[in-house]
């Protein structure tokens, strides 16, 4: 009988037999996969590896069904069956199930594969977040103002390449060419197509979980068979395009991994082959059916389906999620519940797929191992039928390289042009014989995902033992961008801020970037910057802005002030450094008053001097090395300016220089408390300076309305100060619940003409109390305030970004 079967086997590698032809399995669907003629040959080649087993004992399949964050039941079932020893020769699964079951089959033990979910940052799976740190300084404050950032259109010849790679099928079949652009395509309809194909095809990319993949499979990452993995090895994703499965049995195990759990909406496709790969639970979330014409005599199968779900069950987007995807695969669902030998169903009704807190992970990891427990004499019965055969893997572990570091024998980047791959090796910073960790090379991933350019960056670390080759894999992204902000208050009521930008993601050359605030107080504003790897950036920005301030106060004057200004500026900057920016150029600004009115002489200022044109050399610079923007846990910002203002017309004045300086820095006293000192001065070395040149301090907004206006608390508006001026401010910080901020300040300035003449005792005091919350629109803030000049209560309200 055993020479019939090898012999049936023989002619079916060959074609002359289909694989439906032979065995107790289910028949092979042809219309169901993407490649039914390869997918019979696979079949039949794990067949045989089956076949041999089968000499022994019964053969044994595990099939992890998809859930999401439910998912981690898997990890407790396994690690039951491994107590009572029942070995399993091959596992299948989609989605959750398809990286757990990945993980099984690199060869982790469960307790290995419960420290893996509990310690992973699955925040940081879910989003393409990079530390702040990595983004140059002019990216970071451009994602501090903006709401929404949407980029687009890629440069023509990275749009042909992408696609024609991504068309590539790797069989040689040609039913995909309708897809090709060819040298002669429709030039409108190319470009409606790059428009529409750079616009977001999921919320992420996926990058930090593909990165999270290749970490826990080094050893595993060339193209093989996944049947040479120390378990065998399948799972599913669903193609798009033909709405098929596409079995994975073979190829880049990481690849497979990262295609099977692609939720649609949370992660962009996995484009392949010419094929649009994306959650296999679209197709098939259960696959029993495989393991049935894969040759499996016993398998146990781990259903995490909730059941239908009924009004009351649908109540966020990931209800929403889960039930489109069991939609579409319920048909498959209900076919292949029915053929396990032994169903093992987690009770995890309080959670769904996006459950992935650590405190539900655990939880749910036990909840899977209690399941397992209870179906334990059905268990016991099969272990009794296969016998004491332990399982013994096929092969070694792959390398966990959180854990454990390796060797490298080369480094290499491939999706860039060779002009531009010097720079972004230097970047890497890697090179071979660096012994490297994940964290090390999560660094130079993002120090090259931070230069703005990709859509993504991927690593692998190829070979089968080390020293391993590192390669990089980038996708060049969309050049340009378009962004808005939006910020509601109680000083400017409504205000609009829009971003077009051209070229502004490229690695090098001129970039055109037009940014417009539309509100009480509006401005436009072009900059035109040139950037090469081994020059500072050169720009050039002109902007006009209308200020009007019903309350300006000077002394114990009250002003009415409308002007225009407008601005031209030449300098060079360091746009591509993160955390630390440094300007050095030359100004020009014209001010043209249109309204000044003061219920008093206001003293020695001349308002002649607000329809004037100036000139000035800047410097400036700063260091930001904050965590974020707004909320800052740890880190500090320190800046510095110097203008010297040299010329005037039509009213002549005498040269004056000012110099400005910002410290602050945070002090976390635990995980609740923080201390957040601050110390702001600047100094004006020269006599009557322009009025529009003074110093000011109030308000929530460092330069709201004129570039040296320094806040403080418990002054709304703009309060004048003489020649040099000293602010000292403390905050108390108390995160009372998630994304919940309390804080009390305390400030206090001083003001002198002479340095000589520093008298404490013009001190002015100001005290509030704040509360925030750090929103997915931006801060909500809302403050009482008093101080020692206006000797009342007052507050601000605030709902957005400051800008």
């Amino acid at each position: 009988m055993r020479s019939i079967r090898k012999i049936v086997l023989s002619l079916t590698l060959i074609g002359l037999i289909p694989i439906s032809s032979f065995g107790d399995g289910i028949p092979f669907n042809r219309n169901f996969s993407t490649d039914s003629a390869k997918d019979s040959t696979a079949f039949v080649q794990i067949r045989q590896i089956m076949d041999n087993i089968r000499e022994k004992r019964p053969t044994v399949a595990l099939v992890l069904s998809g859930g999401g964050a439910k998912g981690a039941a898997h990890v407790g079932v396994i690690k039951y069956l491994q107590e009572i020893g029942l070995p399993v020769d091959i596992v299948l699964g989609t989605s959750m199930g398809g990286l757990v079951g990945g993980l099984f089959a690199l060869g982790y033990t469960p307790d290995q594969m419960d420290a893996i979910m509990t310690k992973m940052d699955w925040q940081s799976a879910m989003n393409d977040k990079i530390p702040r740190e990595y983004f140059s300084y002019s990216q970071t404050k451009y994602n501090e103002k903006y709401l929404l950032s949407i980029p687009f259109y890629y440069r023509k010849r990275d749009f042909i390449a992408q696609r024609a790679d991504e068309i590539q099928y790797s069989s040689g079949d040609d039913k995909y060419d309708r897809l090709k652009l060819s040298a002669d395509a429709d030039a409108s309809q190319m470009i409606k197509d790059n428009l529409l194909g750079s616009l977001p095809s999921g919320y992420i990319f996926g990058q930090n979980v593909s990165n999270i993949i290749s970490a826990l499979s080094v050893g595993y990452q060339d193209s093989m068979k996944f049947s040479d993995l120390p378990v065998p090895f399948v799972c599913v994703s669903t193609e798009m395009v033909t709405g098929k499965a596409k079995i994975w049995y073979d190829g880049k195990l990481p690849i497979a991994l990262r295609s099977t759990m692609s939720i649609p909406g949370i992660f962009s496709p996995v484009k392949i082959a010419g094929m649009v790969l994306v959650d296999g639970g679209m197709r098939d979330n259960y696959p029993a059916d495989l393991a049935k014409q894969l040759g499996a005599d016993i398998i146990i199968g781990v259903d995490l389906s909730s059941g239908y779900k009924t009004y009351g069950d649908i109540n966020n987007l990931g209800d929403i999620i889960s039930q489109g995807v069991d939609m579409l695969g319920r048909a498959s669902y209900e076919q292949n519940v029915k053929i396990p030998d032994v169903t093992i169903t987690p009770e995890l009704s309080d959670y769904n797929m996006l459950s992935f807190d650590p405190a539900s992970i655990d939880t749910i990891m036990s909840r899977g191992y209690d399941a397992a427990l209870k179906v334990s004499p059905k268990l016991m019965e099969l272990k009794n039928r296969i016998g004491n055969d332990r399982q013994i893997l096929a092969n070694i572990p792959a390398i966990n390289v959180n854990e454990e570091p390796v060797t490298l024998a080369s480094v290499d980047i491939v999706g860039i042009k060779d002009k531009e791959k010097e720079f972004v090796m230097k970047k890497i910073g890697l090179k071979a014989g660096d012994r490297v960790t994940k964290s090390i090379i999560d660094q130079a991933v993002g120090r090259v995902y931070g230069m703005g350019a990709f859509d993504f960056v991927t690593y692998e670390l190829r070979g089968e033992e080390e020293p391993f080759n590192l390669v990089f894999s980038t996708k060049r992204g969309p050049v340009n961008q378009f962004g808005i902000g939006a910020r509601f208050d109680t000083e400017e009521v409504v205000a609009i801020l829009i971003n077009i930008g051209l070229n502004v993601h490229r690695l090098s050359g001129s970039a055109y970037d037009f940014e417009a605030k539309i509100g009480t107080n509006p401005y436009a504003q072009f900059h035109y910057s040139f950037d090469t790897p081994s020059i500072p950036t050169i720009n050039g920005v002109s902007s006009i802005r209308w200020t009007d301030r019903n309350t300006f106060s000077i002394g114990q004057s009250n002003l009415k002030i409308a002007y225009w200004n407008i601005r031209n500026e030449i300098y060079f900057s360091n746009m591509r450094w993160s955390m630390f920016d440094i300007k050095a150029g030359i100004r020009n600004d014209y001010y043209i008053a249109k309204s000044v009115m003061a219920d008093q002489v206001i003293g020695d200022y001349d308002l002649n001097n607000l329809k004037n044109d100036y000139t000035s050399l800047h410097f400036s610079g700063r260091a930001d090395t904050f965590d974020d923007g707004y909320f800052p846990n740890e880190g500090y910002n320190v800046g510095g300016e110097y203008l010297w203002n040299f010329y005037g017309i039509p009213n002549e004045f005498k040269p004056f220089q000012t110099v400005k300086f910002d410290a602050t820095t945070v002090i976390p006293a635990n995980r609740i408390f923080a201390i957040i000192p601050s110390l702001n001065f600047r100094f004006i070395f020269g006599n009557n300076a322009p009025l529009i040149y003074s110093n000011m301090i109030g308000g929530s907004m460092a330069g709201r309305y004129q570039d040296q206006q320094i806040p403080f608390i418990g002054i709304n508006n703009v309060k004048a100060m003489r020649s040099n001026v000293v602010v000292g401010r403390i905050d108390f910080r108390f995160k009372v619940f998630k994304n919940n901020y309390l804080t009390t300040v305390f400030n206090a300035v001083d003001d002198f003409d002479s340095f000589k003449a520093v008298k404490l005792s013009s001190t002015i005091f100001g005290t509030g109390v704040e509360y925030a919350y750090d929103s997915i629109v931006g801060p909500i803030r809302l403050n009482l305030h008093w101080s020692s000049a206006t000797h009342r209560l007052g507050a601000y309200f605030s709902l957005g970004f400051d800008f």
